[in-house]
């Protein structure tokens, strides 16, 4: 594919506090300090002195970069710990097994399912059904003391769905590629469809995209706030028009070209304008569905659009072809090829466990490029739009068909099919597996059968085997983006008074975490009680510029005695975070590693207030 030009491009937009150059504006480094052990009665602990090694502030905030000291504990240089840690490697693969006339196929037992990695028959170790809405059976046959309806250890939320089950709706507007119309018309029916179906359970979110990506709406339970979103939208223009406009332009330029050189030069020029815009919207796409990667449970993105060109500027190049036959145009459209950009999507999406369900707004098409005297000879026209059709509804067939979800296209009405969307929330299956590797980074390839004739199964086509802390970074994000909490160890944030640096642009920030040692995993070793822990820590500030993730190992090591079943104890870690002044937030992730256990915590904070 030839590269686009880079003075076509717009500079760079941020969605929900991109990571990478943006946390030199952050300014945050990281000090951590030792541990104490205290009592839960007790409100404050006084923290050690941090480290002699803090980092120094530059000149510029924008030259500061992150960095993370750990300090020894009160007893001198941590000893090496010889105990195993866990490393559970679940992966859930959502099913949803309909018959030839879509309705959901219920009642299938785990023995129905034949599943492959890489061709490889894997053992479902985890089998999870849902019959209109509510959990079947035991839900699972690994962990005896299970509750029925959980997936072994998975942790109930509190309106008791399991959080690695529980819906997340993302209602994705392109306006960039729909027109205003069109949009209007089908976000009414899918206003009908959100306050139908969502539930107390499930979490949506309303994102739109042109040229860069905004939350309308935050994940909310509540469907009313996505409604009434969505109706603000209405009053937003949209750009598929600019585009229209210049293909119809680039037609006419080709219709009146007397030789193929130069109507091929006015295709280029369509052909990589739509380029330009392709590879922004991928790109975008792409930023985005990385941000879900932390976020628990499935997720699904509603993309709703006029249609996204497979390959740019196809239909025009079919037009030079058809009006001059020994042109050769259409070997021209390989340098204007996206597929390799929408595999890249959809394989990204299937390893954060995203799924795209596709919608054409503009209903069913008709055939309108060029009228009858423009056309030179006749049907040459239908050729031109049959082409265009085909291109700018293949991609969405194309990120639903591989990703488990369904492409909505040639319907002027599109509620029905939102209701066989909804259906496919409320039934389907959930395949766990624990594959023999752990952390490879690669991505494997998924096949799933199902033992039964004249039944049609979708799911997701392949994962990406994440290690521990890739996993626990893009939750410490998903916590900070999109608001969303699991803490299971019960974790307290407590802010200190922060001390002034470099004029009062930066503050040092003092935090303790206090973590119930009733909730941590010990083991007894020599005497003590160990245990291995590791924090994660992220910070975004106003303006949405996010740090990077950092981690540090918190070993624990406390003499068997000094720990008193009969009260309630907490262990405090102390940090500091450069940041400067203003409102933050902040994002913890912890992980206890010998129980395989993780807890995700955010809490706002006001640099520099008195």
């Amino acid at each position: 594919m030839t590269p686009t030009s880079e003075r076509f491009l717009p500079s760079p937009s941020r969605l929900l506090g991109l990571r990478g150059s943006i946390l030199a504006l952050l300014g945050l480094a990281v000090v951590f300090s030792s541990p104490l052990l205290a009592q839960e009665s007790e409100t404050e602990a006084v923290a050690p002195a941090a480290s002699s090694s803090e980092p120094t502030a530059e000149t510029k905030p924008e030259t500061a970069t992150a960095s993370s000291e750990v300090a020894s504990n009160s007893e001198g240089e941590i000893k090496d710990l010889f105990l195993e840690t866990i490393n559970v490697n679940l992966v859930n693969v959502d099913v949803v097994v309909t018959d030839k006339k879509g309705v959901p196929v219920m009642g299938l037992t785990k023995d129905d399912f034949e599943l492959l990695e890489d061709g490889r028959p894997m053992k479902v170790t985890n089998f999870y059904a849902v019959q209109n809405g509510a959990p079947q059976g035991d839900g699972v046959d690994t962990d005896p003391g299970a509750r029925p309806g959980t997936l072994g250890r998975a942790q109930l939320s509190p309106i008791g769905v399991p959080e690695d089950q529980r819906l997340s709706l993302v209602v994705f507007i392109d306006h960039f590629n729909i027109h205003p119309l069109n949009r209007n018309r089908v976000t009414k029916e899918i206003r009908l469809f959100i306050t139908q179906n969502v539930g107390p359970e499930d979490r949506v979110m309303l994102v739109t995209y042109t040229r860069s990506l905004k939350v309308e709406q935050p994940f909310t339970s509540d469907g009313r706030m996505v409604s009434a979103a969505l109706s603000r939208l209405e009053r937003v223009a949209g750009h598929a028009s600019q585009r229209d406009s210049e293909r119809k332009d680039a037609m006419e330029r080709i219709e009146e070209s007397n030789d193929d050189f130069t109507a091929l030069a006015h295709a280029r020029v369509y052909a990589e304008s739509t380029l330009n815009d392709l590879t922004f919207t991928v790109r975008s796409l792409k930023e985005f569905v990385s941000q879900l990667a932390g976020l628990p449970g499935r997720k699904v993105v509603l993309h709703v659009s006029d249609g996204i060109p497979m390959v740019a500027g196809q239909d025009v190049f079919q037009y030079v072809e058809s009006k001059f036959p020994n042109s050769s145009a259409i070997n021209e459209t390989f340098s204007y090829d996206m597929s390799r950009s929408f595999k890249e999507l959809v394989a990204l999406a299937n390893a954060n466990r995203v799924t795209f369900y596709t919608m054409d707004a503009a209903g069913l098409r008709t055939y309108d490029s060029v009228s009858a005297s423009q056309q030179g000879e006749a049907g040459r026209g239908v050729l031109v739009d049959s082409t265009r059709i085909a291109n700018i509804q293949d991609t969405l067939h194309f990120l639903a068909n591989g990703t488990g979800g369904k492409a909505i296209v040639n319907r002027n009405r599109v509620l029905p099919a939102l209701k066989q969307v909804a259906e496919d929330f409320r039934n389907y299956y959930s395949l766990g597996f624990n594959p023999a590797h752990a952390g490879t980074g690669r991505l494997y390839r998924l096949k799933v059968k199902v033992k039964r004739k004249g039944v049609r199964v979708r799911y997701r086509e392949s994962y990406r085997d994440k290690s521990v802390e890739t996993v626990m970074s893009e939750g410490t994000m998903a916590s900070l983006d999109f608001k969303v909490e699991s803490n299971e160890h019960n974790l307290e944030l407590r802010f200190g008074q922060g001390v002034e640096r470099d004029r009062g642009r930066h503050f040092l920030m003092p935090i303790k975490v206090r973590i119930p040692l009733k909730e941590v995993t010990l083991l007894p070793v020599d005497g003590t009680l160990e245990g291995r822990l590791r924090i994660f820590v992220a910070a975004k500030d106003w303006e949405g510029a996010t740090s990077q993730v950092q981690e540090t190992a918190v070993p624990i090591s406390i003499p068997a005695d000094q720990l008193d079943p009969s009260q309630e104890q907490v262990y405090i870690y102390n940090m500091e975070l450069l940041m400067r002044k203003g409102s933050h937030e902040v994002a913890i992730g912890l992980r206890d590693d010998l129980a395989a256990e993780t807890s995700f915590l955010r809490r706002r904070v006001n640099v520099g207030s008195s």
